[in-house]
């Protein structure tokens, strides 16, 4: 009965994950991405990466080289977009299970699956499409590989543990190597195993990996190392900077992640040390509490049996969570999704201490009291939520979506209620409220808000005009969606072109920002064919997300016909 519990509740989170790949793609990252995915399916150029015929130099290719081949087998849709971000987190989803089965058992194991494969944060990146998602899968699958050779020394343990490792470096760089190394390090201390800390196999594990990383590195090499000459465009806080002599593989191996610790990375914003802290409480959601609760037994039992037994418990989920950790908090320049690579580990730590210490054994009320107090304030914050999505926010919700939410908001909050009559009731309850929530999401919230976004807004206009793409251009202003819906590359203009194209016999069509039009109207005769309502999707405030003030907060994006000189 309880596996098939399992089994229901992933398929519900599944069909959830579905509902939300035909969700526009946004603005500004996730555009980029699936623009450069779009770009290299059509060139096939996968060793060099290019965006917009020039070099790109800031995230390495994996997610590119995956969605590039999905689009060339299913086409360019939202969907196939994300479909490798999915196929990555039930990767990582499985492996979390079977690295807590080996650490533990198989519930533990089952349990920790479920908090990773329901936590918003997985929900999050599988609709703003970023490289973590496919780095967290691969991190923890290395993880979950290597662990298994070291207990049963087989080598295809070993060559699974290369091959993760390598995929998680060719999604994001060497941080896909030190969350393994640190995690597998502390593994080992806790066991003693010190032998395991110099085996030999290692060697190859490192080759293996090295050869897997070679096309991207002479890809690397090719495109910016063999050409110091070349005049390289660089995503800068300040917009693009032309930089000679830039080395790819130096960026790549160094600058874009250690250079943000060192100083030498160019970005940096305004974010403390405790800045991962905050916002890893609302993006481990539902769980984010009983990961403290249960961080704190694991610290304090590890304490206290090194004092009077000389011993350490299980290392590998505690410090390999806590140290990439701190080590991410040094940087100069954080995001919040930096941190979601760890919370397959933080997911295992939870399930130990459910099974071990509320529910188990050894399993203590308080913690079961306090856990049923913070999961009911954390529904009844959904619920709140979901009320002010359906009815504030986008009034007019269909009725099936509000009787859907409805019902399963009020399912989940008597499962948490009857938390003491089973050992799965309140996860159930917390299941089902974090489902409704995304349900919502996916099926109101994030397709009402990205009709607002200029990009998809304007190709999706186009499409029904007879403008020829090749006379569209940008006009002090830039959307990476834009060029990802109307399938093309669209070239930016300035006046001196504008003359050239008006020479030529043409009338270019242009994309302006809102407050170009004074300066297309003193040198050109223009007409506006239409004007566009947007919003930055990614970047919302409480006053954009209610009608009577939305109107107020527009950017107002024209399409200009140019006609002739003035």
């Amino acid at each position: 009965m309880l596996k098939s519990t399992y089994f229901w509740l992933f398929i519900l989170a599944t069909l959830v994950y579905i509902f939300g790949l035909p969700v526009t793609v946004m603005d500004v990252d996730s555009a980029q991405y699936a623009s450069i995915s779009r770009e290299m399916a059509e060139t096939g150029n996968y060793l060099q990466v290019q965006h917009r015929g020039m070099d790109y130099l800031d995230k390495p290719p994996l997610l590119f080289w995956l969605n590039a081949l999905i689009f060339n087998i299913f086409g360019v849709h939202n969907w196939s977009f994300k479909l490798a971000s999915l196929l990555f987190t039930m990767l990582g989803a499985y492996s979390t299970f079977r690295l807590g089965k080996l650490l533990y058992n198989t519930q533990t194991g089952l349990l920790a699956a479920l908090l990773l494969y329901t936590c918003q944060a997985f929900f999050l990146f599988n609709n703003d499409v970023r490289t973590d998602t496919v780095l967290t899968g691969a991190v923890i699958f290395s993880i979950w590989q290597i662990a298994e050779w070291l207990h049963q020394r087989k080598w295809k343990w070993l060559i699974g543990g290369a091959l993760g490792i390598a995929l998680a470096m060719l999604a994001k760089g060497p941080i896909g190597l030190m969350v393994p190394v640190l995690a597998i390090f502390a593994y080992i201390i806790g066991r003693k195993s010190w032998k395991d800390l110099y085996r030999w196999q290692y060697l190859v594990l490192i080759g293996i990996v090295v050869l897997l990383l070679s096309p991207m590195l002479y890809g690397l090499y090719q495109q910016f190392d063999a050409h110091p000459e070349k005049t390289t465009l660089m995503v800068t806080p300040d917009g693009l900077s032309e930089e000679k002599g830039v080395s790819g593989v130096k960026f790549y191996l160094w600058t874009q992640s250690f250079g943000r610790i060192t100083g030498e990375n160019v970005w940096k914003n305004s974010s403390g040390p405790f800045f991962f802290v905050h916002n890893f409480l609302w993006s481990y959601l539902p769980w984010a509490f009983l990961f403290i609760f249960a961080l704190f037994t694991r610290l304090r039992q590890a304490f206290f049996d090194l004092i009077w037994a000389g011993r350490t418990p299980e290392l590998l989920t505690s410090m390999g969570f806590l140290l990439p950790f701190f080590i991410l908090s040094l940087s100069s320049y954080k995001l919040p999704h930096y941190i979601f690579v760890l919370y397959p580990l933080a997911s295992i730590l939870v399930a130990w201490w459910w099974n071990e210490k509320v529910f188990g054994k050894h399993q203590q009320r308080p913690w079961l009291v306090m856990s049923t107090i913070f999961q009911l304030m954390i529904a009844l914050a959904s619920a709140i939520l979901m009320y002010f999505i359906l009815f504030r926010f986008f009034p007019g919700s269909p009725f099936w979506l509000i009787a859907l939410a409805s019902g399963l908001c009020i399912t989940g909050l008597v499962f948490i209620l009857r938390s003491s009559k089973s050992r799965l009731s309140i996860i159930i309850g917390s299941v089902i409220i974090s489902l409704s929530v995304n349900l919502v999401l996916n099926l109101r919230f994030y397709p009402e808000i990205t009709r607002y976004q200029a990009g998809n807004q304007v190709a999706d206009y186009l499409k029904t005009q007879p403008i020829d793409k090749q006379q569209f251009y940008f006009y002090n202003t830039f959307s990476y969606s834009l060029g990802f819906y109307l399938e093309t590359t669209v070239q930016t203009i300035d006046n001196p072109k504008i003359r050239e194209k008006l020479t030529q016999g043409q009338s270019p069509v242009l994309l302006a920002g809102p407050n170009d039009l004074p300066l297309l109207e003193k040198e050109f005769e223009i007409s506006v064919e239409k004007t566009f309502n947007t919003l930055k999707v990614t970047r919302l405030n409480a006053q954009v997300l209610f009608p009577d003030s939305r109107p107020d907060h527009f950017e107002d994006f024209h399409l200009v016909r140019v006609k002739g000189n003035k």
